[in-house]
């Protein structure tokens, strides 16, 4: 009788498990949806709506280059850091050179493959550890933003105001650059050998290795990605603020990872889906700081949020790769 009272009980507790891991965190926003709403009228309108999309986008490319690393099992600190040096990189040509803008986001996209390629090369070939390789560039990477702006503000040239303002149907051209990029990186992911690699490396890189699979090719152009698309999405975000002051960018590293690992990427490697969880994800976290800053919240609210937000998504993560509920 105990043992099948114990059963029932071990039934109904990973079934609640099941459910909370599935739908926690869509809870927890529909019921932060509803009270945004109701706090202020200016939330749940088409202007708000294209404005968290605006600004979804810039971090969002950056997003689905962490699909990538983090679907190896490694991880990308530098990532904000890196928009912030490749962002210099791209401002000063633009300033200083005169270099046309689609030739400064080349240039930006050039420096976060540079960051991306050292990453690659130790975290691949030198089997160094993700978190602490990533961790070194991220603080190289931003001192020499630091050094080469003198700690100064930058301020873009007025032909910025024209790309970042410029709509199409209504819809900023930036969230149209963002959903190529998810269209892209899902193509790749799926419809590629290098996708279907991406994912056996993930998975088991011992074994990926022994199929054949170049595992250390593979795993150093997951971090070639993600630093090339951070260059990219430093050069936009700088394209909107139309300046870069000391602390661009700092701190986005957690929504960047927060917002892939909400979107459905493993931080324990070998799952994703680019489209639609890079979309989903980084939406998710931009939706709640709109609505903190729309309800006048304080300025500490959103990272107490998003410490919960993330809290939240790697441990339902981990319960997940832990095999008590599949």
């Amino acid at each position: 009788m105990e043992n099948s009272q114990s059963r029932k009980g071990k039934v109904l507790r990973g079934k609640l498990l099941n459910l909370f891991c599935s739908y926690g965190l869509w809870i927890i926003f529909i019921i932060l949806l509803a009270y945004f709403a109701i706090q202020s009228p200016k939330f749940l309108t088409i202007s708000n709506a294209v404005n968290v999309l605006r600004l979804s986008s810039t971090l969002g490319v950056a997003v689905v280059g962490m699909f990538f690393v983090l679907i190896t099992g490694g991880i990308d600190i530098s990532v904000s850091a890196n928009m912030y040096f490749s962002a210099v990189v791209g401002t000063t040509l633009l300033n200083n050179l005169g270099v046309p803008l689609p030739l400064c986001f080349v240039g930006a996209c050039a420096s976060g493959l540079l960051i991306g390629s050292i990453n690659g090369f130790f975290v691949a070939k030198l089997k160094m550890v993700p978190f602490i390789t990533t961790l070194a560039t991220y603080s190289v990477a931003r001192g020499l933003g630091l050094m080469f702006t003198n700690q100064q503000m930058l301020f873009l040239d007025s032909v910025v105001m024209k790309f970042s303002g410029a709509k199409l149907f209504g819809i900023p051209l930036i969230v149209y650059i963002f959903l190529i990029v998810v269209l892209l990186g899902h193509f790749i992911l799926t419809r590629t050998q290098y996708g279907r690699q991406l994912f056996a490396c993930g998975n088991n890189l011992v074994g990926a290795n022994k199929l054949g699979i170049n595992g250390t090719k593979t795993v150093f152009m997951a971090y070639l990605f993600c630093g090339g698309l951070a260059g990219i999405a430093g050069m936009m975000n700088a394209c909107i603020l139309s300046v870069i002051n000391p602390n661009f960018a700092i701190n986005d590293e957690f929504v960047v990872i927060s917002s892939a690992v909400i979107g459905g990427a493993s931080l324990f490697g070998g799952k994703g889906k680019i489209l639609p969880g890079a979309i989903i994800g980084i939406v998710m976290v931009q939706v709640i700081t709109n609505g903190l800053t729309i309800t006048g919240a304080s300025a500490y609210a959103f990272t107490i949020f998003r410490g919960i937000i993330i809290f939240i998504a790697v441990m339902m993560d981990s319960i997940k790769f832990s095999g008590e509920i599949r």
